[in-house]
């Protein structure tokens, strides 16, 4: 099912309000990558900045979280577990295997424990993608510092957990659980979760989907899991989820407003009355608003808190409005202009010509080999036993499905490169946005005077945060 479409004045909000968001999101210079309203149940504005597109999924962070935890809802509805069931009645086995290895307070971990964050642990167990490890046993083998349900404390080994419960219980792995249940009444067919050696979906994150899957969820919630007259999710369940069910004020993961106003179900109280939200690191959002019938979801790059902010001194005021404004055909076109052509990709008209070069170059830390003309030209790196490719035209933003994060775990996401030669600095300046997930590269590869010797200077932008790493190489 595709989301119905309508104008902001239709629902009764006003163009102009919607428009000013996106204007200071401009100002402000922040990396949004997707933005979607719904009132109503309608999409009253939707944009894009390229490369991002409607048609890419994107990853979801920690946003995985509330998608989980509805799976344990309607586990739940089907009569498989409690919200008391203690773990250790659902890992027998597992149990059993660590013997007196294992802490007294975890025999009375509950299933609503895991669900909101309050473990009792202050520290996280995980293998992640060791190919050695259990993150069952690892989990039930940690050491639990306070009573559970008594401290909140985030962490996503929790939500693997809920995951491990799903597939415990089910034989499904958690992608294959919620596919007749959530993702095909949503009409979402377009998605991914990324799992541990065990076969077992993280949970916590690695979930990708389209920004418009995104707001359907969201709406699914809004209306209390009912979606085309069908009850997805148990009304109870969807109440409580999104309700605070912990305290989390003060809590070290962020000092700002919106991660002290309690924590539901894997879904995050906010500021202002009755909104709840899900959330993934760099600003992935799925925002609730019952008060107001609205849905917001957004993926970006970005400091959240500031995105949230905006959110509720802009966005929310104009949702809240009483009285429907006149349609004001000036006021639509202008932010139907402002939703369009949207872009992170710059080029420069006056591209210099690249330099012919076909070479190999040899490292303590792998090879670089280089075959350019004027006009084009392919940059391979060979670096702790992965490989990167990228090709690129003078001038042009070039697709490549090669290219791969600069970071360990991550699959191979699709991109777009742009490179420039700097003849002042001997150099190819490569820009590389990943379009189906937050993060973007830039790779700098500086010659000595006769081209014998290069280093590879790699930089790797998160909301900000700037991690680089230099390698040397010489011609072979």
């Amino acid at each position: 099912m595709k989301l119905q479409r309508s104008s902001p004045e239709e629902q009764g909000v006003k163009s102009r309000a919607v428009a000013d968001f996106l204007a200071q999101i401009k100002r402000e210079n922040h990396e949004l990558h997707s933005f979607m309203l719904l009132k109503n149940g309608r999409v009253i504005s939707e944009c894009w900045w390229k490369p991002y597109a409607s048609r890419y999924k994107h990853q979801l962070f920690s946003l995985s979280k509330s998608f989980t935890s509805t799976a344990i809802g309607m586990a739940v509805s089907e009569g498989l577990l409690t919200t008391d069931t203690l773990l250790v009645d659902i890992f027998k086995e597992e149990t059993a295997k660590l013997g007196n290895h294992i802490d007294e307070k975890m025999k009375k971990m509950t299933v609503k424990n895991i669900l909101t964050m309050g473990t009792g642990m202050d520290y996280e167990n995980w293998g992640f993608w060791s190919t050695d490890t259990d993150n069952v046993v690892n989990f039930l083998s940690s050491h639990i510092k306070y009573e559970p349900g008594s401290v909140f404390f985030y962490h996503s080994h929790a939500t693997y957990m809920q995951s491990a419960i799903i597939t415990k219980l089910t034989g499904l792995k958690l992608v294959d659980y919620l596919k007749p249940r959530l993702f095909d009444p949503l009409d979402i067919t377009d998605y991914l979760w990324e799992e541990d050696n065990n076969g077992i979906s993280f949970g916590g994150f690695g979930f990708n989907i389209k920004t418009e899957d995104i707001a359907k969820f969201g709406q699914l919630y809004l209306q209390k899991g009912n979606f085309d007259g069908k009850q997805l999710i148990p009304e109870k369940w969807v109440e409580e989820a999104t309700s605070k069910q912990i305290e989390n004020a003060g809590n070290d993961l962020n000092p700002n407003g919106d991660w002290n106003q309690g924590y539901g179900y894997q879904f995050w109280i906010c500021q202002p009355d009755g909104v709840y939200r899900g959330d993934g690191a760099y600003g992935q959002f799925c925002v609730v608003m019952p008060n107001e019938n609205a849905v917001i979801a957004i993926t970006s790059n970005v400091d959240m808190q500031r995105i949230m902010d905006l959110i509720w001194e802009i966005l929310l005021p104009a949702l809240r409005e009483n009285n429907p404004p006149r349609e004001n055909k000036s006021e639509h076109d202008k932010l139907l202009q402002a939703q369009k052509n949207l872009s992170h990709l710059k080029v420069k008209a006056d591209a210099l010509d690249f330099p012919e070069i076909n070479s190999d170059f040899e490292g303590l830390d792998g090879r670089v080999y280089i075959d350019v003309n004027k006009n084009d030209g392919v940059i391979g790196i060979e670096l702790d036993g992965q490989k990167y490719i990228y090709g690129f035209k003078k001038g042009e933003w070039s697709d490549n499905a090669s290219g791969q994060l600069w970071e360990p775990g991550y699959k191979y996401f699709r991109n777009k490169t742009y490179c420039e030669w700097l003849p002042d600095e001997n150099m190819f300046d490569l820009t590389l946005w990943f379009y189906e997930t937050p993060p973007k590269n830039n790779i700098k590869i500086k010659f000595n005077k006769d081209r014998t010797k290069l280093t590879l200077e790699v930089e790797s932008f998160y909301i900000g945060a700037r991690i680089f790493k230099i390698y040397e190489y010489v011609k072979i």
